[in-house]
C-alpha cells in the first residue's frame, strides 16, 4: 500500500478509519453492540501489524504519540459510526461516544532495549516518544476525575476547535495564543468563547511502579510536585499509559500439563508411607540447594512460599492465611540467597535492601498524595 507523507496528524484521521475498518471490524461490531454509551472503550492494535501496513503512520506514532493517538482515537469514533450506520437494521446497537485506541507492541521492534528500558534506564532521552516500560505495581492511588478536554470557538473565524490538559503543569488547561484552526489561512484570531456543555471528564488513576509484573506503554513526560511550604518544587517523571499488561496473571493462568500431574502422582505415590520425613524433606532439599544445611528456616521459607487459607474467628475477626517471614543472623549465613530464592518462586515479588532505613530499623513513614495520607510505608 503506498503512503502518503502527511504530516498533519488530523490528515491521517480518513486512513486510520480505513485502517481500523479494514482490520478491526470486529471489535468495531463488539463496541457497537454494547449496551452503555458513556463508558470508555479499548480498541486493541498491534504495532507490528501497523507497522506492515503503515510503516510512517507507526513511525510518526512512535515520534510524536500526543497528537497521533489523539487522531487515531478520532479515527476510531469516525469507523464505529460507520458500523453502527451499517448495522442499524439489528437490534441493541449503540452509538458511543468514547473509543480509544491501546497500542500493542509485542513482537514489534519496539521491543528493543532503547524504547522498552528498565525503569532504572529510563533517561530524558525517552522523553516525547511511545515508550514502554515493565514494573511492579508498589502503590495505586485512589481513581480520581479530571476534566479531559474541553471546546472553544474563535470569536473572528467562528470555528470550534478542542483543549486538552498540560500533565506539566497539573492538567491545567491553557488556550492557544492564536487560533489553531484554517493552518493554511489563519484567521489570526486571539479571542476565544468557552462552547457550553463540551467538557468531557476522565477518570485517572496514579500507580507507582518499579520492576517487574506489570508492561506499560505510553508517553513519558513530568509534572511539577505538589507545592509545599520550605520544599523545593521538583518535576516528578510520568508515563501517561496507553495500555497496560499484566505479566504475573500470565504466570497464575499457564496450563499444568497432564505429565506435570502425572508426576505430582508419582512423587506423594512414592513417599506415602511417610509423606512428612521423605517427601516433605524431599522438597525442602530442593529449597536455595546452594546452602547447606538450615532445615528450619528452609521450612520457615516452604510454608510463607506456600501460604495459608484465611478464615473467619467465631468474633468475626478475618484471619488472613499467610504469614510473615523475619530472618536474623550474622553476615554471610545465607539470608539475601533464601530472599533471592523466594522471589524467583513467587509470581509477584520486589527485592529492596534497606539502605534507606534509619538506624532505628523498622520505621513506618506515612505518604501524603494530594493533600492527604492514603499510603503507608513500612521500612
Amino acid at each position: 500500500m503506498e503512503v502518503q507523507l502527511q504530516s498533519d496528524p488530523w490528515e491521517w484521521e480518513k486512513p486510520m478509519a480505513t485502517y481500523l475498518l479494514r482490520y478491526h471490524s470486529d471489535q468495531l461490531r463488539s463496541i457497537a453492540s454494547s449496551p452503555d454509551p458513556n463508558l470508555h472503550y479499548p480498541l486493541f492494535i498491534d504495532f507490528a501489524e501497523l507497522m506492515e501496513e503503515h510503516p510512517h503512520l507507526a513511525r510518526l506514532i512512535f515520534s510524536q504519540p500526543t497528537p497521533y493517538l489523539q487522531a487515531f482515537d478520532n479515527a476510531a469514533l469516525l469507523s464505529h459510526r460507520i458500523v453502527v450506520r451499517d448495522l442499524e437494521q439489528e437490534k441493541n446497537v449503540v452509538e458511543k461516544n468514547f473509543i480509544h485506541v491501546r497500542i500493542n507492541i509485542s513482537g514489534s521492534p519496539l521491543e528493543c532495549s532503547e524504547t522498552f528500558p528498565t525503569i532504572g534506564r529510563v533517561r530524558v532521552q525517552h522523553r516525547g516518544i511511545l515508550l514502554t516500560v515493565k514494573g511492579t505495581v508498589i502503590r495505586s492511588g485512589a481513581i480520581k476525575m479530571h476534566e479531559g478536554e474541553r471546546k472553544y470557538m474563535c470569536n473572528q473565524c467562528k470555528k470550534s476547535f478542542t483543549v486538552y490538559p498540560e500533565v506539566e503543569a497539573r492538567n491545567s488547561i491553557s488556550l492557544p495564543s492564536i487560533c489553531p484552526m484554517q493552518k493554511l489561512k489563519p484567521c489570526g484570531g486571539t479571542k476565544f468563547q468557552y462552547v457550553e456543555n463540551t467538557v468531557v471528564c476522565h477518570d485517572y488513576q496514579e500507580i507507582k511502579i518499579q520492576e517487574n509484573d506489570v508492561i506499560v506503554t505510553g508517553l513519558l513526560t513530568a509534572k511539577w510536585s505538589p507545592e509545599l511550604k520550605d520544599v523545593r518544587c521538583d518535576l516528578d517523571p510520568v508515563l501517561i499509559a496507553n495500555s497496560v499488561r499484566r505479566t504475573n496473571q500470565l504466570k497464575s493462568e499457564m496450563d499444568i500439563s497432564d505429565d506435570l500431574v502425572t508426576k505430582f502422582k508419582q512423587f506423594w505415590d512414592h513417599f506415602k508411607d511417610a509423606p512428612l520425613k521423605g517427601g516433605r524433606n524431599a522438597i525442602l532439599r530442593g529449597i536455595c540447594p546452594q546452602v547447606f544445611g538450615l532445615f528450619t528456616v528452609k521450612l520457615a521459607v516452604a510454608l510463607t512460599l506456600i501460604g495459608g487459607v484465611q478464615h473467619v474467628d467465631a468474633s468475626g475477626t478475618r484471619v488472613r492465611g499467610e504469614s510473615h517471614l523475619l530472618l536474623v543472623g550474622d553476615p554471610g549465613t545465607g539470608k539475601s540467597q533464601f530472599l533471592k530464592f523466594a522471589a524467583k518462586l513467587s509470581n509477584r515479588s520486589v527485592i529492596t535492601t534497606g539502605l534507606g532505613s534509619t538506624s532505628a530499623g523498622l520505621t513506618v513513614t506515612a505518604v501524603k498524595d494530594g493533600g492527604k495520607f492514603p499510603y503507608i510505608n513500612f521500612y
